[in-house]
Order: C-alpha cells, then sequence, then structure tokens
C-alpha cells in the first residue's frame, strides 16, 4: 500500500504535462468523488452551478462546464490555483469560493505528503472531463 502512495506523489509532478489535453479518465473518476463530497452544495452535481446552496450565495456560481479557455485549451492552471487558493486577489477580485487547497492539506495531514494535491490534481481532471456538456 505505502509503495503505491508513493507511486500516486511520484507522478504529480508529470500531470501538469497534459495541460489542456484530455482528461486522465481514472483520475477525473475519482475526482468526480471529491467534487460531489466537497464542490457539489455550491456548483450542483453535475457543475452547473445549480447547487442546494447555490441561491443563498452572494455571487452566481459558474458552470464549471463552461470555464474560458486560455488560448484554445482548457486553463488547467486557473482551475488549480482557484482550488487551491493560490491565485493572485488581485488580478482576479474577491475571494468567493474556499480555500479547498487549505481544507484538504487539513484533512490530509494524517493520509501523509501529496494526498492533498492528488485530490486537487482528481478535481481538476473531472473539471476538464466535463468541459463541453452544457445543454
Amino acid at each position: 500500500m505505502r509503495a503505491m502512495v508513493l507511486v500516486v506523489v511520484a507522478a504529480l509532478p508529470v500531470a501538469p504535462a497534459f495541460a489542456g489535453g484530455k482528461a486522465d479518465v481514472k483520475a477525473a473518476r475519482a475526482g468526480r468523488a471529491v467534487f460531489i463530497r466537497h464542490c457539489a452544495a455550491c456548483h450542483g452535481a453535475e457543475g452547473k452551478g445549480d447547487g442546494p446552496v447555490a441561491s443563498s450565495l452572494k455571487a452566481p456560481v459558474p458552470d464549471l462546464r463552461k470555464l474560458p479557455a486560455k488560448d484554445g485549451r482548457f486553463d488547467e492552471a486557473r482551475v488549480r490555483t482557484s482550488i487551491e487558493g493560490t491565485q493572485s486577489a488581485a488580478a482576479h477580485g474577491t475571494r468567493d469560493m474556499p480555500v479547498w487547497g487549505k481544507v484538504l492539506a487539513r484533512t490530509g495531514e494524517k493520509r501523509g505528503e501529496g494526498w492533498a494535491q492528488t485530490e486537487v490534481w482528481t478535481l481538476v481532471e473531472y473539471v476538464k472531463s466535463i468541459q463541453g456538456r452544457a445543454e
């Protein structure tokens, strides 16, 4: 089991190389489970921005199936930094979404180094996999 965790963590630096391409199907499946657990209350089960608490929020919740592209490609870095909470507030306005990177890091303290990064990576892959699914 420990060796398997090390393999996943070791593969993390390679993951960004696939930015803009098709989503990793296995990671996207795992990311959907993380999404349902942490994101669906606001973004809805399908990422439409219609979660059960969305109407009670001050700012509209974005439809994650229609994210703007960068140079015609999925902007993986923007999605990752948005989830982690590491994007520049000056460039992107106020922070309306919880900083999930910190939440996942606290949750993962007992699960070992790299766990939170893996969770964020799978979330990014899931969001990548639902692009263009809008009605």
